[in-house]
C-alpha cells in the first residue's frame, strides 16, 4: 500500500474536512441523544477473564471485521503533522468507518480496546505532532502495545484530534484491566487498585461508581434492575448489571458472559462480542439470530499484503463456523462505508460522498515496508 502524502491528501480534498467537522459516527455508540447504550466488561477470574462488548447504534449497523497484519507502517489520515508508526501486533477490529478505524478490537498479544461514549470527556488540547483521530487512536494501540501498561503509555502521549467525547476500556490476556477517560489536563487512566469494577457504560467512571451503591450488593437497599429483553435498562441500570457479572470471579464459559450481555442488551444493540483474551477466540452475534460466530487467531495469516483481508458484517453466511477473511476491494468498502453514512445523515451532516475518497485515504494510510 502506498505512503500516504501530504499531497494526496489534499487531492483526496478530505482531511481539511474531517478536520473541521470530524463526525460522531466516526466514533461507535457517539449518536446522542438518539443512542448511547454501548456497554464493556470483563467476567471471570482475575487472572482470566473474557471480556464482553455490546454496541449498541440506534441506525445502522453495517461494517467489516478487518484483519490488520503486523509488521507493517501505518499513518493517521488527519491533516497536519500526523503520526507513523510501526505496527508491532496483528489485530482483529470491528470496523464501521473504514479502515483503521475500530470499534473495538484485539491483537494478537491478548490486548482488547473499546470505546464508549461519555458527555463529560474533554480531549486535551493537541500536541502540534502525532496526530490521530479518537479511532486511530485504538488501532495505534492495538499495533504497538502488547499490555495494559503498555497500552496506558501510548494513551497519555497521544495527540488526538477529537471533536466527540469517548473513552476507552482496556484489557489483556494477563487480567489487566484498565479505564482511560480524557480530560482537559490530560489521559486519566483508572487502573489496579483504582478501578473496583471491571465495567464501563457511559458516564464517567467516578459517577458510576457512586451511582451504584444504591443497589443491593454495592452498599445499598435497591434490587437490581430485572435481566429481561423486555425492560430497557438505563445507563446506570447497564452499569449494574455489567458489574453484577463482572463480579463473577471464578471461571465462566463463553455462554454466561452472551448471557451476561443479554442483560445490558436494548433496542439499540447491533453487535455483541465475547473476547478471550489468552485464548486468542473471539465469539460474536447479533440480537435477534441463533447463529454465533467465532474466530481462532492462532489460524489467522497476519502477513501484510497489497490489500486488505475481512469479513463483511452485512454478508455473514457461514453459521457456527470460524471465518475466512477474504481479500476486499475498494468498490465493496466504499459501498458499506456510504451505508453508514446515509444511515447517519441526520446525525452528522457528512454526505456520503465522503466515501470513497475517505477509503482510499484509509488503504493508503498502511503500507507493508517498514
Amino acid at each position: 500500500m502506498t505512503r500516504v502524502t501530504p499531497t494526496l491528501i489534499a487531492k483526496l480534498n478530505i482531511a481539511g474536512l474531517l478536520s473541521r467537522r470530524w463526525p460522531s459516527v466516526l466514533a461507535s455508540c457517539l449518536f446522542a441523544p438518539v443512542a448511547l447504550a454501548c456497554s464493556t466488561f470483563a467476567i471471570g477470574p482475575d487472572d482470566n477473564p473474557l471480556i464482553a462488548y455490546s454496541y449498541d447504534v440506534s441506525i445502522v449497523g453495517s461494517g467489516y471485521i478487518f484483519v490488520n497484519p503486523s509488521q507493517a507502517k501505518r499513518f493517521s489520515i488527519m491533516e497536519g503533522s500526523t503520526a507513523r508508526w510501526d505496527v508491532d501486533h496483528g489485530s482483529i477490529t470491528f470496523n464501521q468507518m473504514g479502515l483503521g478505524m475500530p470499534t473495538v478490537g484485539i491483537n494478537t498479544m491478548g490486548l482488547v480496546v473499546s470505546l464508549m461514549w461519555n458527555d463529560d470527556v474533554i480531549f486535551p488540547s493537541i500536541i502540534d505532532s502525532a496526530i490521530v483521530n479518537e479511532l486511530e487512536l485504538i488501532q495505534m494501540v492495538l499495533d504497538r502495545a502488547a499490555s495494559v501498561d503498555e497500552a496506558a503509555q501510548l494513551f497519555h502521549g497521544a495527540s488526538v484530534q477529537a471533536l466527540v467525547p469517548i473513552h476507552y476500556f482496556v484489557a489483556d490476556a494477563a487480567g489487566a484491566t484498565a479505564i482511560v477517560t480524557p480530560t482537559r489536563g490530560g489521559m486519566h487512566i483508572h487502573m489496579g487498585e483504582d478501578m473496583p469494577i471491571r465495567a464501563l457504560t457511559n458516564s464517567s467512571y467516578e459517577v458510576l461508581l457512586r451511582d451504584i451503591e444504591v443497589y443491593a450488593g454495592f452498599g445499598g437497599s435497591t434490587p437490581l434492575p430485572p435481566s429481561s429483553l423486555d425492560h430497557e435498562p438505563s445507563n446506570q441500570e447497564r452499569f449494574a448489571l455489567a458489574a453484577s457479572a463482572a463480579n463473577q470471579r471464578d471461571a465462566v464459559a463463553v455462554d454466561d458472559a452472551f448471557d451476561a450481555l443479554l442483560s445490558v442488551q436494548n433496542a439499540q444493540t447491533r453487535w455483541q462480542v465475547v473476547f478471550d483474551p489468552r485464548g486468542g477466540m473471539i465469539h460474536f452475534t447479533f440480537p435477534d439470530d441463533d447463529r454465533r460466530w467465532q474466530i481462532d487467531m492462532a489460524q489467522v495469516d497476519f502477513a501484510c499484503s497489497s490489500w486488505p483481508r475481512g469479513q463483511s458484517l452485512d454478508d455473514l453466511s457461514t453459521p457456527d463456523n470460524m471465518l475466512t477473511f477474504p481479500t476486499l476491494h475498494q468498490a465493496g468498502l466504499v459501498g458499506t462505508l456510504t451505508t453508514v453514512l446515509d444511515g447517519f445523515v441526520d446525525t452528522i451532516g457528512l454526505p456520503a460522498d465522503i466515501a470513497e475518497p475517505l477509503t482510499q485515504a484509509q488503504l493508503h494510510a498502511l503500507h507493508c515496508h517498514r
